[in-house]
């Protein structure tokens, strides 16, 4: 060992040969941008040495490396070799050694001239270093941790933690699960009564060290986490337990939208949300928790816009599933799953004068309640096979709580019987409701209100216009009524829209007449 530091001492002192100081040269014409490296948040590089074929020992090595940095001064931290990290990745094992620096400038200077000699190379990145709490370590975190408690106000700001000053030399990110955990365990000892924590600029994305923060914070009244990484609320949860958090700020964090809604519903107990009142926004109701059986009061914000926005996606997905049901084959076994046992249900139909044999299928139950599932599918399996149309349905949700939703929606269905389609008006309202929150909504009441229902009769100029448009597309007379109907009987708009689905290929073919009709159209406009 004593040979192996005289040989670095001399080769310290021993100028640079002239190949060596070609290589130096030659790497100074070139800019930072061809040798970038990836910036860390922590402002520590780890530095990996290749030097296994070069015939230098590991001292000789880091003295090339000082004298290729000079005048900066090398500082040298954690130094390992090869094989002794356990979570080493598949291409640094090829690495003689590796070292951090915490410095960018110094990390930049050693990826552009660490080549010299050309055998030895050098790779920088922003990977940073795996600390081991052992008792100096957990001793130096004390000391720093108690410099920074407020005793008199009980606060303890730990903002950028990792860039103390009397932690220089030191690497200490809470981002790290270890560090995290030897810090509350020193905070629990030193200072159980704590009400304030700090922890702005920390990169903070998981928060699973303050797990059981109720048991050993139990006064705990702000928290704040000002510009870290959280991505997900459920990161948050973990403060969701402590009683008396009043104050919570998340500013300038990558959160998802209307994260502030979720939050208050999380933690009902908050009175400060980012620095502003959050008793103005909040209703109490009772929710069941989805972490345990137990149900907990939340808050929600009355707002019924916003409210409807957050319910009309799952609405939409009900209703779509409950038509296709009733329009199947299996009618009288696909829909008990969306009725309640005990459902009601009321059928009103309108007879016009002269033509009241339309009512005939579904008159058995006319203006009649109906109070059981059982009854209510009776009903269903004697009307005749329809086909409702989605594109004259209209959905409507009027009332949103926690357990009760009501829907109404509009529209018209195709009734097939004996070989023949008659169309339908209907106007259907439902009551649904739910025994738990995590339970899906089934119909407790519904209304049915069935009408004969007009067909369309075109007059002779816009029947001029369908014959028109026809004989230029091809189309069939249904469909050319259906695009000059979209288009408020504007000729040229309804000619534009032909060409353009038959541009994108999405019209289909049994709209149109002829084998050759779905070719390239040769008119122009």
């Amino acid at each position: 060992m004593n040979k192996e530091n005289d040989a670095v001492n001399s080769s310290a002192q021993r100028p640079c040969s002239s190949k060596e100081a070609t290589a130096k040269h030659t790497y100074r014409q070139y800019p930072y941008g061809r040798y970038a490296i990836p910036i860390s948040p922590y402002g520590w590089y780890r530095i990996l040495v290749y030097s296994h074929k070069s015939g230098y020992s590991n001292a000789e090595v880091l003295n090339k490396l000082r004298r290729a940095v000079a005048p900066r001064r090398l500082r040298i931290y954690y130094l390992q070799e090869s094989g002794q990290l356990e979570e080493e990745q598949q291409q640094d094992r090829f690495a003689t050694f590796t070292f951090y620096v915490d410095s960018f400038k110094l990390a930049a200077e050693l990826q552009l001239r660490g080549h010299c000699p050309p055998v030895i190379g050098v790779r920088v990145d922003d990977e940073p270093p795996r600390i081991e709490v052992n008792d100096i370590y957990r001793q130096k975190l004390r000391q720093v941790i108690l410099s920074r408690y407020n005793a008199a106000k009980r606060r303890l700001n730990l903002s950028r933690f990792y860039a103390d000053d009397q932690l220089r030399g030191e690497f200490c990110a809470l981002q790290q699960f270890e560090c995290l955990e030897a810090i509350i365990e020193i905070m629990a000892q030193e200072m159980p009564r704590l009400r304030h924590l700090l922890l702005d600029n920390n990169h903070l994305c998981i928060l699973d060290g303050f797990r059981s923060i109720e048991k050993q914070f139990p006064r705990l009244k702000s928290i704040s986490l000002q510009h870290n990484k959280l991505k997900r609320l459920r990161e948050l949860r973990v403060f969701e337990k402590l009683r008396k958090l009043e104050k919570l700020n998340v500013r300038r964090n990558p959160l998802p939208l209307n994260y502030e809604q979720h939050l208050v519903i999380m933690m009902p107990q908050l009175r400060k949300l980012n620095r502003r009142r959050a008793t103005r926004w909040r209703r109490v109701i009772t929710v069941r928790d989805t972490d345990s059986d137990s149900d907990v009061e939340s808050v929600v914000l009355p707002k019924p816009s916003n409210l409807h926005r957050d319910q009309q996606p799952g609405i939409r997905k009900f209703v779509r599933r409950y038509l296709k049901a009733f329009d199947g084959d299996q009618r009288r076994s696909d829909m008990e799953r969306f009725y309640h046992d005990n459902a009601l249900l009321s059928l009103t139909l309108v007879k016009d004068q002269g033509s009241a044999a339309w009512t005939a299928p579904y008159a058995t139950f006319d203006r009649q309640p109906l109070a059981t599932r059982q009854a209510i599918h009776e009903l269903f399996t004697v009307w005749p096979k329809t086909q409702h149309r989605a594109a004259t349905m209209t959905l409507d949700l009027m009332l949103v709580q926690p357990k009760m939703l009501s829907v109404s929606i509009t529209g018209t269905f195709m009734e097939k019987q004996q070989q023949q389609q008659q169309q339908r008006h209907y106007m259907r309202t439902f009551v649904l409701s739910r025994s738990h929150e995590t339970d899906d909504f089934r119909i407790a009441n519904e209304l049915i209100h069935l009408d004969r229902g007009t067909l369309f009769s075109p007059n002779p100029s816009q029947r001029h216009l369908m014959t028109r448009l026809s004989s230029a597309t091809r189309l069939k007379s249904r469909w050319c009524c259906q695009f000059l109907k979209d288009t408020n009987w504007d000729y040229q708009q309804a000619l534009l829209a032909f060409q353009a689905l038959l541009r994108r290929r999405q019209l289909p073919k049994k709209a149109l007449t002829g084998k050759c009709a779905v070719a390239q159209p040769k008119w122009r406009l």
